[in-house]
């Protein structure tokens, strides 16, 4: 039970005088507290005049709803007679620690809430849906059992009304409390995220929504991801630790592991509201819309300022902000957002190749060899994707970018992160000149891009619908 609610019950009850002889019965009291009261000999309100709710609190069938109401109906008995002032309610009333600034919407809420005992919620803010905001389980089977989906249908909602649900207590009210307050305070609002600033601001909420989580859950985060934070190795990376190896650290299982951190990214995403997924929207569209991978190299220069404002912080002030590195930023992004290629090492190891990468990769090669030995990654997928070529066939970016990571006749090279360049590469180049040069006569061969179409029919890539309108 909140501090605020037992300073409350513990305070005299000032019934106004004008209101002493109205009766119960007019104030539409539950059945329970009505026969508390009546097992009292009180009838009226002025009955209540003197008397604090904690003396009720041992009797038979009193719980804290109850306590609760009756509080509730003492203070809508001040509010009607209006002689509570505003810095009286605030001592009643159920906080959350969250402060902010006074405003005109702001003091409209504390006094409906606090004098009438309902939620009033902005109308800035009614659209928030309450499965991309930060809540409880509790909470959420509260809202779902209401028929709510977003804050505007608490609006005008009492909180006696919430407490007559299963598992709704005092600490989701005061939960909800909170939830408004945040979200009034500008904490949920989506509306002043640009384009320039997005990676910049991604990164400050992962690292301050990893600060606010427990201290395991951080752990096995930092160890998945390979960050490792801490004056003495600030920013370096250490080893990405697999849900087994996590576990034995820990004395858990493998299963038990991979659901904590799949909880504890899940927290993430909604820690603050819609924020973090509109943000990592912004971050899959510009790698999208460039044809370009997210490389630690690529974070880090979006992250820095633009040139043509100096005046701003520099991309080393920026980054001494940042505990992670932007290798471990990447693998976090990727955790978060599968569909945003991600590569933390820029020369990964290559998988084994099946046919269909296969196939992507000689052609691939033979594209880059009509380029004259090198071509950006943009221009490869142009031309890759084009209606006029033979082989062609529709092909999405987020899949191109994926086989990219297992070519073995091409190299990828980010001098420029945001223009990256691909080349044939040194021993695999003068074999595969060779091949295409050999006049003379042979069978077709699974090596030969000549013989070879660009996908098949088996190809995993050619079941992807491709980016834009058919």
């Amino acid at each position: 039970m909140p501090a605020s609610a037992l300073h409350s019950f513990s305070k005299a009850i000032e019934i106004p005088a004008r209101l002493h002889n109205q009766p119960l019965d007019a104030w539409q009291t539950s059945a329970r507290l009505t026969t508390l009261l009546s097992r009292f000999g009180i009838r009226v309100l002025g009955d209540l005049h003197g008397r604090k709710v904690v003396e009720f609190a041992w009797e038979k069938n009193c719980g804290a709803k109850t306590l609760y109401e009756l509080d509730l109906l003492a203070r809508r008995a001040r509010f009607r007679n209006g002689e509570a002032s505003c810095n009286g309610h605030r001592r009643d009333c159920v906080h959350a620690s969250h402060d902010f600034s006074a405003t005109d919407s702001e003091g409209t809420i504390a006094k409906t809430q606090e004098g009438a005992a309902s939620f009033a919620i902005p109308e800035s803010i009614c659209h928030l849906a309450f499965n991309e905001l930060p809540i409880t389980t509790r909470l959420a089977n509260v809202v779902r059992s209401m028929g709510a989906r977003s804050l505007g249908d608490l609006n005008g909602r009492g909180a006696f009304e919430l407490l007559q649900y299963r598992a709704c207590g005092w600490g989701t009210i005061s939960e909800i409390q909170q939830l408004i307050e945040r979200a009034v305070s500008g904490e949920f609002d989506v509306a002043q995220i640009e384009e320039a600033t997005a990676a910049a601001e991604l990164l400050s909420l992962l690292e301050q929504g990893l600060a606010k989580i427990s201290l395991r859950d951080r752990q096995f985060v930092l160890a998945r991801i390979g960050a490792q934070t801490g004056s003495a190795s600030f920013g370096a990376d250490i080893l990405c630790l697999s849900y087994a190896e996590i576990g034995r650290r820990y004395g858990l299982t493998r299963a038990r592991v991979h659901k904590v951190f799949a909880n504890t990214l899940d927290n993430l995403r909604k820690i603050w509201g819609p924020r973090v997924p509109r943000l990592l929207e912004v971050i899959k569209w510009r790698c999208l819309s460039t044809i370009c991978p997210l490389t630690p190299q690529l974070l880090e220069n979006w992250v820095g300022p633009p040139a043509a404002f100096s005046v701003r912080p520099t991309t080393r002030d920026y980054l001494s902000s940042f505990r992670l590195s932007m290798e471990a930023h990447v693998r976090l992004i990727a955790a978060l957002d599968k569909n945003i290629p991600c590569w933390p090492e820029t020369n990964p190891k290559r998988p084994r190749i099946d046919d269909s990468v296969g196939q992507f990769d000689l052609t691939l090669a033979h594209v880059v060899r009509e380029a004259g030995g090198q071509i950006t990654v943009a221009e490869a997928y142009r031309r890759l994707s084009h209606p006029g070529r033979r082989d062609y066939r529709r092909v999405t970016v987020e899949n191109f970018l994926q086989l990219l990571r297992s070519t073995d006749y091409t190299a990828i090279e980010f001098t420029d992160p945001q223009s990256p360049i691909i080349r044939l590469r040194a021993w695999n180049g003068e074999n595969f000149r060779a091949r295409i040069r050999s006049d003379q006569p042979s069978a077709p061969s699974r090596t030969d891009p000549a013989t070879i179409p660009f996908f098949g029919s088996n190809s995993m890539c050619g079941k992807h619908a491709a980016i834009g309108p058919r």
